[in-house]
């Protein structure tokens, strides 16, 4: 009867045990990501609205891009950058998606946690050779982050090309800030044209 006891509460003990073991390793799972506001789910959301905005003391020129669902999905619109010759643009991206209720701000989160995102910015077709972008926005390591940049662009005729936008997410911290990471939140285009 003594051994059958000590079984029985061996055997409570141990699945005790690994109960306890389950729910810490649970714990420290949500731990990494709390929610404390359920609408709060930026890590896990796509932008589906992707803004650029240029501003000069001679002009401003913006474009949007907007998906059907986000930047995985199908362009619904898609507007034409139109910069002029010759003129320095400040510029910045901003990403929402406006799906959700209320619209989650991607932009906020890209900037909290910039040691794991950078853009990069790359002009193809005759303006690449006419269009200069310059990161001016570093992360907490000092790398470059793409929020914010500069736009130069050179004198001469009209010329058309193509703007990518990837926003690199790195799940180890970015080393370089010039090595685009495996992973992209957002791998958009924009027409572009120098006038």
């Amino acid at each position: 009867m003594n051994n059958v006891f000590r079984t029985t509460n061996a055997a409570t003990i141990t699945k005790a045990a690994l109960v306890l073991i389950v729910s810490a390793i649970f714990g420290m799972t949500n731990a990494c990501r709390p929610i404390t506001d359920p609408t709060n789910t930026a890590e896990e959301v796509l932008p589906n609205v992707v803004t650029l905005t240029l501003t000069s003391p001679q002009g401003n020129a913006t474009a949007v891009w907007r998906g059907t669902t986000d930047v995985k999905g199908t362009a619904s619109r898609i507007d034409t950058l139109v910069l002029a010759a010759g003129r320095t643009y400040t510029g910045a991206i901003t990403a929402v998606n406006d799906t959700k209720s209320p619209t989650v701000d991607l932009t906020k989160e890209y900037l909290e946690k910039a040691n794991e995102h950078q853009f990069f910015y790359t002009i193809s077709g005759d303006a690449q050779s006419r269009v200069t972008f310059t990161i001016t926005d570093r992360d907490g390591n000092n790398l470059p982050l793409g929020l914010a940049f500069n736009v130069v662009t050179t004198s001469g005729g009209t010329a058309r090309g193509t703007l990518n936008v990837v926003l690199g997410h790195y799940d180890d911290v970015k080393k370089m800030g010039t090595n685009r990471s495996p992973e992209s939140d957002m791998d958009i285009n924009f027409p572009v044209v120098i006038r």
